[in-house]
């Protein structure tokens, strides 16, 4: 079927306010810094690292795929990586405003997915995170199954594909698949109401959902990597540890405020609905709350999943002027708080890479360097051989991952540092993290290296 005229306007509508909501924060390498180790790894996978093998995260292949595809762009990598995330933020927007169509007019669903867009610049959602990516397969899985609860039944299978994918994005879409599969199944039954029938499709979403991962780790199987692949994505999710020193009810309570205007969108227009949309609609928020609410320590970018059912729900809520006033001004409000446009920031950011990039390329020579408490961004732009399959900084610092790497954090900076790496960048010492790491680092700074250059925070060492 050919788009009408009015998709084809939302869906420029929808362009021209992703590009401009995003175009501010484009090459910016220090804009997060999860997303700096995303990039640094699809890079080294052209150079034919393994993840989880040669280089070490716990995020799901899929991700890393996506970022190694983004490496195919040419010029700044950074820049490529923000070109395809805009481009899924537009078509996560855009699969939210079809799917709106069932639920409200075109000028409300429009409203869902401009909300969707704003917000996402508001909550942690400006560059690369996995949910700007794994959100377009949830908001895809969800239109399927309502199409296929209400008589589309072929949309089934894809649905669930959809959802499997995005799982092996990020793993907390696993929540809000199996309620979309629930939901389905439930649909069946009132049709039905034959068990033997339920359990075989049952048993059938299960397999189209589980195969992508099942696939990525048969892959690592093949190659002799299984247990590498499965500590990883499973085990070491639940060896990290929350700290008593991290600030979760703070946490939480910024989340709330942010999202407060969508929520309050959100449950009027569910309560708009008829019962059968009322369900599903308050029900998907529900499953994706769950999965927000289980995985502490609630940084703002983990509730960005929670913006596709939010916005769905919330375009009902549009046919209303009021509503949409309150909308606009929220999140304009918001967004000019937030320091929207990002222009000097980004400047700023760029030429504080690009001039510790000069240095560090003049005083490694062919050696390596070891980013300590300095981002990551670091490799990426030096093309620095990694002195380490941990190259993520939090990884080895931060006491919540300590006995989750696979590895002792300290007994690894040991080895690093008996290795003499030509040139250290660290900021100065943090002492409310791991002490015996910070230490180690400090002495080692002391004894054999001398500082070369600082800026903004970061300090660049040579080896004596």
């Amino acid at each position: 079927m050919r788009p009408s005229t009015t998709q084809r306007f939302a869906w420029l509508i929808l362009a021209l306010a992703a590009i401009a909501l995003r175009l501010p924060d484009i090459g910016n390498p220090l804009l997060d810094v999860d997303e700096q180790m995303y990039v640094l790894v699809g890079q080294r996978m052209w150079d034919g690292a393994l993840p989880y093998v040669d280089i070490w995260d716990r995020k799901p292949i899929g991700l890393f795929l996506i970022y190694a595809a983004s490496q195919m762009l040419p010029g700044n990598p950074f820049i490529a990586c923000h070109l395809v995330s805009l481009a899924a933020a537009w078509g996560t927007a855009a699969v939210i405003t079809a799917f709106a169509r069932r639920f409200a007019s075109a000028g409300a669903a429009l409203g869902a997915g401009l909300l969707y867009l704003l917000w996402l610049e508001l909550i942690g959602g400006r560059g690369g995170q996995s949910p700007v990516f794994y959100n377009l397969l949830i908001a895809a899985a969800a239109w399927l199954s309502w199409d296929s609860i209400n008589g589309r039944r072929r949309a089934a299978l894809p649905a669930m594909l959809l959802a499997g994918l995005a799982l092996q994005i990020k793993p907390t879409a696993l929540f809000e698949g199996c309620f979309l599969g629930l939901s389905l199944l439930a649909a069946s039954w009132q049709r039905h109401a034959r068990p033997m029938r339920l359990a075989g499709e049952a048993m059938l979403y299960v397999t189209i959902a589980l195969a992508p991962t099942a696939a990525a780790y048969a892959s690592y199987v093949a190659i002799g990597h299984g247990e590498a692949w499965w500590f990883a994505n499973v085990r070491s999710i639940f060896l990290r540890q929350v700290t008593p020193t991290e600030p979760i009810a703070g946490h939480l309570v910024g989340a709330f405020v942010v999202l407060l205007v969508p929520l309050v969108l959100a449950v009027r227009g569910i309560l708009l609905q008829p019962r059968p949309a009322r369900l599903f609609l308050s029900g998907w928020l529900v499953a994706a709350v769950t999965g927000w609410l289980l995985v502490p320590p609630y940084f703002n970018h983990y509730a960005l999943p929670l913006l596709v059912p939010l916005a769905v729900a919330a375009a009902a809520s549009f046919s209303h002027r009021s509503m949409q006033l309150l909308a606009g001004a929220a999140g304009i409000g918001l967004l000019l708080v937030s320091g929207y446009p990002h222009w000097g920031e980004t400047a700023q950011a760029r030429r504080r890479i690009a001039t510790l990039t000069r240095v560090i390329n003049g005083a490694r020579g062919s050696g390596c360097l070891f980013v300590f408490q300095a981002p990551p961004a670091l490799y990426v732009a030096t093309r620095s051989c990694l002195p380490s399959r941990y190259p993520f900084p939090s990884h080895l610092i931060e006491p919540s991952e300590a006995g989750a790497i696979g590895v002792d954090p300290a007994a690894e900076v040991d080895r690093i540092l008996a290795a003499r790496p030509f040139v250290i960048a660290s900021a100065p010492s943090a002492r409310d993290g791991r002490r015996r790491v910070v230490d180690a680092v400090d002495r080692m700074l002391v004894r054999h290296y001398h500082a070369v250059y600082a800026v903004a925070g970061v300090t660049v060492y040579r080896l004596d």
